[in-house]
């Protein structure tokens, strides 16, 4: 299964990734936002984690790569409720050089429009840091809508961060496609 974007292609992880996996995962700038969601963090890590995840039906995980087939993140339908048929979103673009430049809105419409066509999704959901700027700009332009917060507590003593709970209804999705579908005439 591969998922066509403009300038993406999202497709399943191999073990040829395992190395990027690893350096996304120890990078601190990637690592920043992301809560602890069992990562590897070498590559003698990757082989059990490689396992767990391929047999997962309630995950989806995919590598974000250009079109000239390089690997620049990863994105992930998790928690995948089939009765509900709602998910949660995660996205990391690991590599640097790619952050900032629509490589993220580009996977989340992607990833969405497969999640809500192909999947029969009907809600999507995600968590994110209120202090993540970028990738809340990103999660909205997608048609993502805050609807709760929560405030965790983190690993130093006395420091909370607060989290945003942002979601997204298939409905939702396709009124805003339509209209920018509309308005690029």
């Amino acid at each position: 299964m591969t998922i066509k974007g403009e300038r993406i292609l999202l497709r399943p992880l191999l073990p040829s990734d395992f190395p990027k996996i690893v350096k996304w995962t120890n990078d601190p700038d990637v690592g920043h936002y992301m809560d602890d969601d069992g990562y590897p963090e070498t590559l003698k890590d990757c082989q059990e984690w490689y396992k767990s995840i391929r047999s997962n039906r309630q995950s989806k995980r995919l590598i974000i790569a250009t079109r000239q087939g390089q690997a620049i993140g990863d994105v992930e339908l998790d928690h995948i409720t089939w009765r509900s048929r709602e998910a949660e979103l995660r996205i990391r673009i690991g590599e640097a050089e790619y952050r900032g430049k629509g490589y993220g809105i580009e996977t989340v419409t992607a990833l969405l429009n497969f999640a809500f066509s192909d999947m029969g999704l009907v809600r999507v959901y995600l968590r994110v840091a209120s202090d993540n700027e970028a990738a809340i700009n990103c999660y909205e332009k997608a048609g993502f809508r805050k609807e709760g917060k929560l405030v965790r507590n983190q690993k130093e003593p006395g420091l909370q961060r607060k989290i945003y709970l942002m979601c997204i209804l298939r409905d939702e999705f396709y009124h805003l496609q339509s209209h920018q579908d509309r308005c690029a005439c």
